[in-house]
């Protein structure tokens, strides 16, 4: 059963694909229509029907069976394990003033474009054709990978690598690390340090007080943009389907300081990536083992040489705590009674420490994790 359904949403895919990008023929000016998407948007008032999906995916199925779909929407559902689909009767072309921002949201809709945009070289008198950005190949047909679900990347450095970050940037992109064929909805920094970043553990405070409980995944198959916490063992399979070679840790206090720093390119940079990837219990070096951002201010990225705990004994000049399967987040850089990063149900830190050198939560206070 389970193949039959695969091979059926491999047919429509491909049909999807047929669909959204009319191929062109050799020297004529012929253009089709692809399906644009807007991440974080969707169009309002001119909704047809409303349907409960499984993915993305299965709403533009929705929308290619009823004549008058010209666009549709898709919203999270209440329990977070479905999708709402909305069918709209016109585009956010046709009606400007409707298409808004809305936070979670995705909009989908139909536009006339060149498949191949045909341009003239005064000085060489040959026409030279070009993609819609979305699209590649000899005519066109191939959709870049990562920006849908029916063709997910292997990573978000080869989004970046195919040129498909360009067209959205920062945001949300498919990815497929085990080549499952279920691919996860992610959220990729296209833009930070050359940009191919993969987000694997976030928390961002909702509200002034810290969390009651944490996200913790203790699969990779539980990243996702949302709020979450991957433990060694997550992060180990991680790195078994996508073997990442940088780490960036960043968190922010908006009535603190900012603690961002990346893994450097050598082997001090490399034992970090195997720590944290569970790869090995050894607690690597801190000092050389790490480049500050730009917008670091911290004082933990100043003081290398107080990081740690091992054995027993404080201010070893190492990553971590020890081999815990919570050493993501339970602090992955600290130094003893003065800079720590930490989150736990109800305390959260970030470059401080309760005696003294405490701040107060605020809502957008945040601490994120990416690899590359």
């Amino acid at each position: 059963m389970a193949t039959v359904l695969w091979l059926t949403r491999l047919a429509f895919a491909t049909f999807y694909v047929l669909l959204g990008v009319l191929l062109v023929k050799t020297n004529t000016d012929s253009c089709g229509s692809v399906f644009e998407t807007q991440v974080g948007h969707a169009l309002v008032g001119h909704v047809v029907s409303t349907v409960v999906v499984v993915d993305d995916f299965e709403c533009q199925l929705k929308c290619m069976g009823n004549s008058s779909c010209k666009s549709f929407n898709v919203h999270p559902g209440a329990d977070n394990t479905k999708r709402v689909c909305e069918l709209n009767n016109k585009t956010r072309q046709m009606k400007p003033g409707d298409f808004q921002k809305k936070k979670g949201s995705t909009y989908y809709g139909s536009v006339k474009v060149s498949c191949v945009d045909l341009s003239h070289d005064q000085t060489k008198q040959t026409n030279s054709g070009h993609c819609h950005p979305e699209y590649e190949g000899k005519q066109c047909q191939t959709p870049k990978p990562g920006l849908h679900s029916h063709h997910p990347a292997h990573s978000c450095k080869e989004i970046q690598d195919s040129g498909g970050s360009q067209l959205r940037g920062d945001g949300e992109y498919w990815i497929d690390p085990g080549k499952s064929g279920n691919p996860l909805k992610v959220y990729c920094d296209m833009t930070t340090d050359r940009g191919g970043w993969l987000l694997v553990s976030i928390v961002e405070l909702r509200n002034s007080s810290p969390p009651s409980q944490l996200p913790v995944k203790s699969s990779y198959r539980g990243i996702s943009s949302d709020q979450m916490l991957l433990t060694k063992t997550a992060m180990n399979e991680l790195q078994t389907h996508l073997p990442f070679t940088q780490m960036r840790f960043h968190c922010n206090r908006q009535q603190g300081r900012t603690f961002h720093v990346t893994t450097a390119a050598n082997s001090t940079g490399e034992a970090v990536v195997q720590y944290f990837s569970g790869r090995t219990d050894v607690q690597p070096a801190s000092c050389g083992s790490y480049v500050r951002m730009e917008n670091d201010n911290s004082k933990l990225g100043r003081v290398c040489e107080k990081w740690g705990l091992e054995s027993g004994v404080y201010e070893v000049g190492k990553w971590g705590h020890g081999q815990d399967e919570d050493r993501l987040y339970v602090f992955p850089a600290f130094a003893f009674a003065a800079y720590h990063w930490f989150l736990a149900p109800g305390i959260v830190y970030c470059d401080d420490w309760h005696h003294g050198h405490h701040v107060g939560t605020t809502t957008g206070d945040f601490w994120k994790v990416y690899v590359r």
